[in-house]
C-alpha cells in the first residue's frame, strides 16, 4: 500500500526525467552499434535491408493489435513493464548465441516488442502530464540528454569489442525496468475502458484522417520516415568505407543528440510552437534535402559524422510536435492506438519501402560501379524537397480557405 501510495503520487516529474534518460542510455547503444554488429556476426550490409523489412511486414499487423491492448489492459505501465521484462530476456539471450538465423530471429523478436513500447511509454508520459499540469517536453529532453551522453561513452567503450552492447543493453533495461515500477499509474477514468456488458464504441482512430491538416502531416511524416530510415540503415557502414571508426560513429550519434537540444530550449521551442506541425514538417523535409545533398557529396568521414548536427531541426518536430499533435487529436481511450496504428504504422511502411526497395537499388548501384552509399544519399535529395513543396502546397492551400471562410 505504501508503495501503491509513493508511485501514484509523485510530487514532481524528476522520475520520468530518470526514466527517459535510463531507456535512451539504452536505446543509443542499439541504435548505434545493432547493424555493426549483425555485420561483424557475418549478416552483409545489404542484407540488413531484407531483415528490416521482414521485421516492418510482421509489424504492420502487430502494432495496431498491441496498441489495442495496451489501451484495453488494467494500465499502460503494466503492459510496459512486461514488454521491457521481455527486451531483457532477448538480450540476454544475445550474449549466448552464436548462430546467425537465431541471432537474427532474435533482432526481429526485438523490434516487435520495442517498437510499441516508445508508443506505450510516451503516451504514460503525455498522460501524466496532462493530469498533473507537467510540461512532457522536458522528458523527452532527458531522453536525448541520455542518448548523447550515452553515445559518446559507448562509442569508446566498444571500439575494441563490440560484442559488449549486449551487458550495457541489459544493465540499461534493468534500470529503465525498476524506473519503470515507479512512473505513476493513470486513473481508469482518464482513459475510457469499455466493461464487458457496454455495447462496443464504433469510434475509430482512423476517424481523424478525416481531417487534411492530419492527412497532410503524416503524408510528410512519411517521406522523412523514408529518407531517414535510409540514412539510419547505411550511416555506419558509409562512415567506415570513408575511412571512420566505432568511436566517431558513437560522437556522430552523441552530435545527433546534442542538436536537439536548441529545438527543446528556448526560442527553438517557442519558434517551433509558434509555427505549428505542419510548417514544422515542411521545415523537417528542407533541412533533409541539405542534409543528404552533404552526405552524397562528401568523400570524408569526419564531415558525414558533423552532418548529424542537422538531426535535431528534423528530429525534434517529429518526436515532440507530431506525437503531442495524434494524442490531442485521438478520441479518449484510444491514445496508444493512435500512435501505433497511425504514427507508427506510417513509419513501419516507409522503413518497408526503404529496407526492400532500398536494398534492391543499392544492389543496382553495386552491380553499375557506382558507390551505393553515394547513390542512396543522392536518391533521398529531390524526395524531400519534392514532399516539401508538397507539404508547402498542401498548407498554403488550407490556410487560404480558412481565411476565405473567416471572411464570409
Amino acid at each position: 500500500m505504501r508503495f501503491k501510495e509513493f508511485r501514484d503520487n509523485p510530487k514532481s516529474p524528476w522520475r520520468f526525467y530518470i526514466f527517459y534518460i535510463i531507456v535512451f542510455c539504452g536505446g543509443a547503444v542499439q541504435g548505434s552499434f545493432m547493424g555493426l554488429y549483425l555485420t561483424e556476426m557475418g549478416v552483409p550490409v545489404q542484407t540488413l535491408g531484407v531483415i528490416n523489412g521482414v521485421t516492418q511486414i510482421v509489424s504492420l499487423f502487430t502494432l495496431p493489435i498491441l496498441g489495442r491492448i495496451a489501451d484495453r489492459a488494467p494500465s499502460h505501465n503494466m503492459v510496459m513493464d512486461i514488454g521491457y521484462l521481455i527486451t531483457i530476456s532477448v538480450f540476454t539471450a544475445f550474449m549466448f548465441i552464436r548462430n546467425i538465423t537465431t541471432i537474427v530471429l532474435l533482432r526481429f523478436c526485438y523490434s516487435i516488442i520495442a517498437t510499441p513500447l516508445n508508443s506505450v511509454y510516451d503516451t504514460i508520459a503525455m498522460e501524466q502530464s496532462r493530469l498533473r499540469g507537467w510540461d512532457y517536453q522536458p522528458m523527452r529532453w532527458m531522453g536525448t540528454l541520455g542518448y548523447s551522453v550515452m553515445s559518446y561513452v559507448s562509442g569508446f567503450i566498444l571500439n575494441g569489442e563490440i560484442k559488449t552492447i549486449f551487458p550495457v543493453m541489459i544493465v540499461c533495461y534493468i534500470a529503465t525496468f525498476i524506473v519503470g515500477l515507479m512512473l505513476p499509474v493513470a486513473p481508469r477514468t482518464m482513459r475510457v475502458v469499455a466493461s464487458p456488458n457496454e455495447p462496443k464504441s464504433k469510434e475509430s482512430v482512423y476517424s481523424i484522417l478525416k481531417d487534411r491538416q492530419v492527412r497532410n502531416v503524416l503524408i510528410m511524416f512519411f517521406i522523412y520516415s523514408l529518407a531517414g530510415t535510409t540514412n539510419n540503415t547505411y550511416f555506419g557502414n558509409y562512415n567506415q568505407e570513408l575511412g571512420g571508426t566505432l568511436t566517431m560513429i558513437g560522437i556522430a550519434h552523441a552530435i545527433l543528440g546534442f542538436s536537439e537540444f536548441p529545438f527543446h530550449l528556448g526560442p527553438g521551442k517557442r519558434w517551433l510552437q509558434k509555427i505549428g506541425v505542419e510548417r514544422s514538417m515542411v521545415m523537417v523535409l528542407l533541412v533533409g534535402t541539405f542534409r543528404w545533398t552533404i552526405c552524397a557529396l562528401t568523400n570524408n568521414a569526419t564531415v558525414l559524422m558533423w552532418t548529424m548536427a542537422l538531426n535535431g531541426a528534423m528530429l525534434v518536430p517529429v518526436i515532440i510536435g507530431l506525437s503531442r499533435f495524434l494524442f490531442d487529436h485521438a478520441p479518449e481511450g484510444l491514445k496508444v492506438t493512435a500512435q501505433t496504428s497511425l504514427r507508427s504504422t506510417v513509419s513501419v511502411i516507409a522503413m518497408l519501402i526503404s529496407d526492400f526497395g532500398g536494398s534492391a537499388v543499392f544492389h543496382l548501384f553495386e552491380r553499375s560501379g557506382l558507390n551505393p552509399y553515394k547513390g542512396m544519399y543522392w536518391l533521398m535529395v529531390p524526395l524531400s524537397f519534392i514532399g516539401a513543396m508538397i507539404g508547402l502546397s498542401s498548407v498554403r492551400k488550407r490556410e487560404s480557405e480558412e481565411k476565405a471562410e473567416a471572411a464570409v
